[in-house]
């Protein structure tokens, strides 16, 4: 096939008019006139946008004579959520490299369009300590280095009955200035016995990522530094869909690691 049908789309929709042309044709049915009022350009400009996404086949009108987005057009928006959520977060993906993504979440980033963005780690770590306590059902966590005022609450969680999922790299292990907290909590004989109740269970792997989320929320995503180090900014959220791009994550590394 052509590829110059590529770089017309491109083209067009590098426009921001008429990109939010297309957003607005998601939200409800519109005429013209309202939709220059939504994007504040004239309805002349939006009858011009409006004919050029026609000619590309991203727009037509409905039966009843209303502008609509076509099935094309609707498939060309939300693969841009996949753009749209890299550039919005441009300076963080510049100093943090989440290129080791599997390609089918690569393609799926824009599932976390809504999650927002924090660079604040007393703030992720409150994060985190407050889903623990929060949780009802599950905790996944992918290689979040151990954080001692968690040790607590996360005993806690495990006497509610809910059930933490660990995923860890090899050499990722508890400080030396953690380990007599972390036994005052954890003894051995209490480790045997949520792990033989599956409360606790946890594998091996090599995931360039942290994730820590429960059933409802992600309290951080956070990839590597371009030295490969990791920080605690990244990304929260309670979208749904981000909780479902998440778990889809967690699960895909469960599945591989030992």
């Amino acid at each position: 096939m052509d590829d110059s049908y590529f770089y017309d789309i491109m083209f067009e929709v590098s426009n921001e008019e008429r990109v939010k042309i297309l957003r607005e044709l998601t939200r409800e049915k519109t005429n013209f006139s309202n939709l220059a009022r939504l994007i504040g350009i004239t309805t002349q400009e939006v009858s011009r946008h409006f004919n050029r996404l026609v000619d590309s086949g991203l727009t037509t009108r409905g039966v009843d004579g209303y502008p609509v987005l076509t099935p094309y057009g609707l498939m060309i928006l939300r693969l841009l959520s996949s753009l749209n959520f890299t550039t919005k977060n441009r300076e963080y993906f510049e100093t943090h490299d989440a290129s080791s993504l599997p390609n089918k979440f690569l393609s799926r980033i824009g599932e976390l369009e809504n999650a927002s963005y924090n660079d604040d780690v007393m703030v992720s770590i409150h994060n985190c300590i407050r889903i623990i306590q929060e949780a009802k059902e599950y905790i996944l966590d992918i290689n979040l280095p151990y954080i001692a005022h968690t040790f607590p609450h996360i005993k806690d969680a495990y006497e509610r009955g809910v059930k933490g999922w660990f995923l860890r790299g090899v050499n990722l292990r508890v400080p030396e200035e953690m380990i007599h907290l972390r036994e005052e909590n954890f003894p051995d004989d209490y480790l045997s016995f949520i792990r033989r109740e599956k409360l606790l269970m946890d594998r091996y792997i090599d995931a360039n990522v942290i994730l820590y989320m429960n059933e409802s929320e992600i309290a951080l995503l956070s990839f590597p530094t371009l030295s490969g180090k990791y920080d605690y900014r990244g990304f929260a959220s309670k979208d749904p869909v981000a909780i479902d791009w998440c778990k889809d994550l967690f699960y895909h590394y469960w599945d591989k690691a030992v």
